[in-house]
């Protein structure tokens, strides 16, 4: 019979601590194989070094199509999702998910979709709410899960957001007591997988730039007022239990907290770029009225508005910068 060993870890800020906890309680023989995403840049190049101190397992990014083995911890590449296949991983660089490339949940999915009663999903420290969704999918396949406690995580953000979508995860525990917890269960034989739901298959699809399409997220969701912040597409919504989360066609996909969070970065880029060209036309109106005397007034005036359009844009930006 399959054991319960196949681990998929979410984290994001604070988190790295908590994996290093969280792995303490794995023995060098434990066969179980550990599958993390934790948000990061091209630039975090020492993350594999730091959890190869914590641990006597095997730490290592994979290549795509690589083949499992147990005892390993294979960390997702920056800039590519990492997707568990049959038996062996995948590395996709598909559409941003929760403004992230790795991100949690087309993992979870994965785990979903071919782990199913043997995925144990975790949920550690980090902002907003990456890993919410694909934690519902686990335990829709079967599988279990476990977040960190709030209290105990340096970001409480994810962990309370996953506690939300669950309602009640296996268990909430410091990272220790979940690692110490696990590493126990993973040599016990795992329950009958449940089936998966279709839209979690077609969701992982996507993850992988298989079958994203216009249909094809008609048949995840509603049209929603939205456009995608990335590609400017139109947005499905989908409502996930008590998440709402949204899809474009081209595969982006958001949170309501992602989306909202992508907004602003947006808005802000707008503004900016309409002070940047107002203060730019104020400037050459000026430069025009020394050079051309006849219109001089013509161009002051002018230049003067901009400058005072240039100042209200100056309040909008540092309100929409003052915390709420």
């Amino acid at each position: 019979m399959p054991k319960r060993n196949i681990i998929g870890i979410g984290g994001s800020a604070g988190a790295l601590q908590a994996v290093c906890e969280f792995l303490s309680g794995f023995r060098p023989e434990c066969d179980s194989v550990v599958l993390l995403v934790i948000h990061r840049t091209a630039e975090s190049s020492r993350l594999l070094d730091i959890l190869q101190r914590c641990t006597p397992l095997q730490v290592r990014e994979p290549v795509d199509d690589e083949a499992l083995a147990p005892g390993h911890i294979y960390i997702a590449p920056a800039d590519q999702h990492l997707l568990l296949g049959d038996d062996h991983l995948h590395l996709r660089r598909g559409p941003r998910e929760n403004n992230f490339r790795p991100s949690i949940d087309p993992l979870f999915r994965s785990l979903a979709v071919f782990a199913g009663a043997r995925a144990n999903g975790v949920i550690l420290s980090g902002y907003l709410d990456d890993g919410s969704a694909g934690l519902r999918a686990i335990a829709s396949a079967g599988g279990s899960t476990f977040v960190q406690d709030p209290r105990d995580s340096l970001t409480p953000d994810m962990p309370r957001a996953a506690i939300s979508a669950i309602g009640e995860p296996d268990m909430i525990a410091d990272a220790k007591g979940l690692g110490d917890h696990l590493s126990k269960i993973v040599a016990e034989e795992a329950p009958e997988s449940k089936e998966v739901p279709e839209n979690v298959k077609l969701e992982l699809l996507i993850s992988g730039l298989e079958r994203a399409s216009m249909k094809t997220e008609e048949k995840l969701g509603e049209l929603s007022p939205y456009n995608c912040p990335d590609c400017n597409g139109v947005l499905w919504q989908i409502e996930d239990g008590p998440i709402l989360r949204f899809r474009c066609h081209t595969g982006h996909a958001y949170t309501h907290a992602a989306l909202s969070q992508r907004q602003d970065e947006m808005l802000e880029k707008t503004l900016y770029d309409s002070l940047r060209a107002h203060r730019e036309k104020a400037q050459l109106l000026r430069q025009l009225s020394e050079r051309e005397p006849d219109k001089s007034d013509r161009w002051l005036k002018r230049a003067s508005e901009y400058e005072e359009d240039a100042e209200l844009l100056e309040d909008v930006i540092l309100r929409q910068n003052t915390p709420a």
